[in-house]
């Protein structure tokens, strides 16, 4: 049995009720250490993705902590384009009367189509089912967790992506675009409307592949730690971890 990272999920760890006594880290008696304890018990692997808790419970367990990277934006009451690269106000500036913008569960099936397209410009295949991840994203909307928001030019749509939220913090999910401004534009717009609802903070979904950290930085963003947690506890994986290096 595994507590494995499911595919798209951005964010995967423990739920606590109340935030950790140092003393009891140090102890290690606190909920997390008993909740490791019990991984190591019952599953033969697990994998977290994490943000900026403490990890120090998870390393003196004997977990592997790999060090990944995020973009947050602190959104409030003015306007998010002064913190912009001069390039991307620009974009903007240029660009946002030659899109119309929508929101609805509709588009999530664009937003799917579009991230698969983009993977498949540079090579890669996710090998995901899209209609899983369309279907996805709808139950996170018939949920109220999410909305999906798209730029379209002449009726087609050029950007989309899926917007999870929990009401403080809004975040990049399942997105794509096609080539050009329409991204762009687009999270400009959206960043807007949801600092205008009070959403505090937008989670760009990752900073660890170079060209798209770049794209993500232009917005102003702050460099946020985004772990990834991994430990074997079945011998025969701990084995092949030792053979691989992996």
């Amino acid at each position: 049995m595994a507590a494995a990272l499911p595919p798209v999920c951005p964010v995967h760890r423990p739920l606590l009720a109340a935030p950790l006594r140092e003393t009891d880290t140090h102890d290690r008696t606190s909920p997390l250490d008993r909740l490791l304890l019990r991984l190591d018990a019952e599953v033969d692997q697990a994998t977290f993705a994490l943000g900026d808790e403490d990890l120090r419970p998870y390393t003196w367990a004997g977990w592997t902590v790999s060090p990944r990277s995020t973009y947050r934006l602190a959104l409030g009451e003015n306007d998010v384009l002064p913190g912009y690269s001069s390039s991307t106000r620009r974009t903007v500036r240029r660009e946002t009367e030659a899109f119309d913008f929508v929101v609805g569960p509709e588009f999530a099936a664009d937003a799917v189509r579009l991230m698969m397209e983009g993977y498949k410009r540079h090579g890669t295949d996710l090998g995901l089912d899209p209609q899983r991840l369309v279907r996805l994203a709808g139950a996170f909307d018939e949920a109220g967790l999410a909305r999906t928001f798209a730029a379209r030019r002449g009726g087609v749509t050029e950007a989309a992506f899926v917007a999870p939220s929990d009401g403080r913090t809004a975040t990049y999910w399942i997105a794509g675009s096609e080539p050009g401004p329409a991204m762009t534009v687009l999270l400009t717009h959206a960043l807007r409307q949801l600092a205008a609802e009070g959403v505090a903070a937008f989670d760009f979904g990752g900073a660890n592949t170079p060209p798209i950290a770049e794209f993500k930085r232009q917005f102003g963003p702050s460099l946020a730690p985004a772990p990834i947690a991994r430990r074997e506890m079945h011998p025969a994986l701990r084995l092949a971890k030792r053979l691989t290096g992996r």
